[in-house]
């Protein structure tokens, strides 16, 4: 009875069956009954909602709303979860690499394309451009776009941007990534405004000569700053 009570009274529900995860219910419309769910996705998603319970299975076995079993918990603390970012940004590295052939063409369409990509920090978006390799016909677009309130990652955009051009499936990780929980050189970060950004830099260089608002490391992380973008590559 408490169990069936802990699934009535949820706000999101999960069943977990082998290494998936299905939707089962939600009063907030967002998770597609039925809809198969990553176990990150469910971690972020857990993270971020409250009354999310998972069913590991059975449903006499109802787990706590953050835990797929008594023994594995799903919450991950801050330092856990900024290894969980890290890891999804070189997945999303290595994703772009796997998909093409030795020559570096992507098979899409029937032919070999090459893919151009058009990266715009300031309006958070990358975009992917397949062209045929002899006539530089443009066969298909794919575009990645940040949410105002996410952290822009230009290495995730580029995986997204590519998979939707080649008509694959984006995989819940990149479209759910954790937020960075710590600050660090490379980072952008912004008032709560959204408008005043900075670059964070060490605490004993100077500012690059390119110009551009910076600010040190010891200060982003004192005044707890947003970070906007974690890329960390040069622009």
């Amino acid at each position: 009875m408490e169990n069936k009570l802990l699934i009535i009274n949820a706000n999101t529900v999960f069943e977990k069956k082998d290494d998936k995860y299905f939707g089962y219910k939600s009063r907030f419309g967002d998770i597609v009954i039925g809809g198969v769910y990553s176990y990150r996705f469910v971690v972020h998603y857990a993270k971020t909602n409250q009354d999310v319970v998972i069913i590991p299975g059975d449903a006499n076995t109802v787990t706590t709303p953050v835990c797929t079993t008594l023994e594995e918990r799903l919450w991950k603390p801050g330092a856990q979860a900024k290894a969980c970012r890290d890891e999804i940004i070189e997945q999303a590295k290595a994703d772009i690499e796997k998909l093409a052939n030795k020559y570096g063409y992507y098979y899409a369409y029937g032919r070999n394309t090459k893919a151009e990509f058009i990266v715009n920090c300031e309006k958070r978006t990358v975009v992917t451009i397949l062209r045929w390799l002899a006539e530089g016909q443009i066969v298909a677009k794919g575009i990645a776009k940040a949410a105002p309130d996410d952290c822009y990652n230009v290495h995730i955009g580029r995986a997204i941007a590519l998979r939707r051009a080649l008509g694959l499936a984006v995989p819940d990780e990149y479209l759910n990534a954790p937020r960075p929980t710590e600050v660090r050189v490379g980072d952008f970060i912004s008032d709560d405004s959204g408008v005043n950004k900075a670059l964070v830099i060490e605490d004993d260089s100077w500012p690059p000569f390119s110009g551009g608002a910076v600010i040190y490391l010891k200060d982003a992380r004192k005044y707890c700053y947003r970070i906007i973008d974690d890329s960390r590559e040069e622009r």
